[in-house]
């Protein structure tokens, strides 16, 4: 790509930052999709469509790679948790294009132009990283309703000719070819298989849901009261994951560990997320990302298996590390090796 074009292309975006942020959020079809799922118009360009657009800006000046938008992957996940169709996302997706191109168009950047070829590349380039994760974030929540709805089925099994229940004939599908054979490495070794019940998977999803949505009432309305809430979500999540002692004791206690130092030292939280809340947010969307990941890994695959504490050590350094923002004498004495 032409360096200079996507200098061109990078200072028009940076000029017109609030404006195309406004034109986008105020758009027919923005507001009808957001409204239809009461998705506060505000909450979402504040805390999604800015930094999406920041990373865009971020990619013209060589800083981010296309189609890689960490952000990009947690407003997803909410999409998906308040029921967006894949065509809603796209519409979503559509009124920042077609804002931005209608600000090409008006500051004189014709289709001919490489500033404007090199935008619609790069929006190709994150639509289709956009689709992709969406249908793979549906595709894994399908599969974890279906695997919820049978195990309800499983209570009631018909009786065979002996007296005894028999598994429905596609529970026995599932169950005898493939869960066997996908835990068969840990009853070999006699471990005992360990999954995440139902319901804890379901509140640990409920509560990293409500994250972002607090932290941004953080920033914008200087809610302390906030805070305290975020340090809840880490202490009720904590207390679920020792349940499953000793296969995520580390995990359960680094949250435990934030909890307390949110509670603690709110004045410093607020201070660090006033003044540089874009690293912040980011640490916070890793872990609910990491978060999300084990919580449908887990609600299948046994905790017991080889190794598997190694998977949870680099959401582990990223909860110490959002802890060493705000209070940088808590590891002082401690090397710690962040990624």
């Amino acid at each position: 790509m032409d360096n200079k074009h996507k200098k061109v292309l990078a200072d028009l975006l940076e000029k017109q930052h609030f404006l195309i942020l406004e034109r986008w959020r105020d758009g027919r079809v923005v507001q009808s999709v957001l409204a239809s799922k009461k998705i506060d118009p505000d909450f979402f360009i504040n805390h999604f469509g800015a930094r999406v657009l920041n990373y865009f800006i971020g990619v013209l000046h060589n800083k981010n790679l296309p189609g890689q938008c960490p952000v990009i992957s947690v407003m997803l996940n909410f999409f998906s948790r308040r029921g967006l169709m894949l065509d809603e996302v796209y519409q979503i997706c559509s009124g920042m294009k077609n804002t931005i191109i209608w600000f090409l168009l008006e500051h004189g950047i014709k289709h001919s132009d490489g500033a404007y070829e090199i935008a619609v590349e790069i929006f190709d380039l994150n639509f289709a990283g956009v689709i992709k994760e969406y249908i793979e974030i549906n595709f894994k929540q399908d599969k974890t309703n279906f695997i919820k709805e049978r195990e309800k089925l499983s209570f009631s099994c018909p009786i065979d000719a002996n007296g005894k229940e028999e598994k429905p004939l596609f529970q026995k599908q599932i169950d005898e070819p493939v869960l066997e054979e996908y835990f068969a490495e840990d009853t070999d070794d006699g471990e005992e298989n360990i999954v995440f019940r139902s319901d804890d998977a379901d509140d640990m999803l409920e509560y990293f849901y409500e994250i972002p949505a607090l932290l941004s009432l953080v920033i914008i309305d200087s809610d302390k009261s906030k805070i305290e809430d975020v340090a809840n979500i880490f202490s009720k999540t904590s207390s679920i994951l020792l349940h499953y002692s000793p296969y995520l004791d580390s995990l359960a206690a680094s949250m435990g560990e934030l909890s307390s130092a949110l509670k603690e030292h709110a004045e410093e939280f607020m201070a660090v997320m006033v003044n540089n809340d874009d690293a912040m947010l980011k640490l916070f969307d890793a872990v609910s990302r990491d978060m999300d990941r084990y919580i449908q890994r887990f609600s299948v695959e046994s905790l017991a298996m080889k190794n598997s504490h190694h998977i949870h050590e680099p959401t582990t350094l990223s909860i110490l590390q959002i802890i060493s923002m705000f209070v940088p004498d808590q590891f002082e004495d401690t090397e710690i090796e962040f990624f």
